[in-house]
């Protein structure tokens, strides 16, 4: 009798260890919904680096301007070309923009 005691008292414990704390089953993961951003996206690091490059050539050109001496002819399209280079080397040509 004491036997078949012990018996259904594991079978209970085991029964129930999923609910004992310590023992709590892992909900099924969930797959987000949320579509992938793009890598050529607005703010994406591609984009922002390029640009940051775009902005410093710039920068350059306008500094350049100042000195009467200085060459600067073709400093703004250099900048320009040189900005949908870097956005082509990162697979994202289609963000280029017209340099004319």
């Amino acid at each position: 009798m004491i036997k078949f005691a012990l018996v259904l008292l594991g079978l209970l414990i085991s029964l129930h260890a999923g609910t004992l704390p310590g023992y709590a089953q892992q909900p099924p993961s969930v797959q987000s919904l949320q579509p992938t951003p793009s890598p050529c996206g607005p703010g994406s690091q591609s984009v922002r680096v390029c640009s940051d490059d775009f902005r410093s050539c710039n920068s350059v050109c306008a500094a350049r301007s100042l000195d009467a001496a200085a060459d600067i002819a073709g400093c703004g399209t250099r900048c320009c070309v040189q900005f949908n280079v870097c956005l082509r080397m990162r697979s994202c040509g289609g963000s280029v923009i017209n340099c004319n």
